[in-house]
């Protein structure tokens, strides 16, 4: 019987996939618009999947300017990453390279010239 259990918990254990890391990041909007939606995805792939919302969070709710929220992700290969904001108007932007290893915190913008920039510490 002892056998049996061991060997039926080793075939688990080869069977089960390998799971995406979870990982998350504070995202501040000094964009000076409300965002409705947050994508991230590896950056260059334009393959995008959704902020995980936190319960708490109401999916309909917008981000305003100079508020903040928890970016909830699958990490996978790599440690660069975009993010996609979609506004309340409907436009969007994209933030490109963002390393969210070294990186919890994460503040996206426009500079001077219109052109979307983060800062990351």
């Amino acid at each position: 019987m002892r056998i049996t259990l061991i060997t039926v918990a080793a075939a688990l254990m080869v069977a089960t996939p390998a799971l995406a890391d979870d990982w998350d990041f504070v995202l501040t909007n000094n964009s000076g618009k409300s965002i409705k939606t947050v994508e991230i995805s590896a950056t260059g792939v334009n393959s995008w999947v959704a902020n995980k919302v936190d319960p708490e969070y109401k999916k309909d709710a917008l981000l305003k300017n100079s508020a903040k929220m928890t970016v909830h992700f699958d990490k996978g290969e790599g440690c660069k990453y975009d993010v996609k904001a979609t506004f309340e108007d409907g436009t969007s932007a994209i933030w490109s390279g963002i390393n969210v290893c070294d990186n919890a915190y994460v503040t996206i913008r426009y500079n001077a010239a219109g052109a979307p920039i983060f800062t990351a510490s």
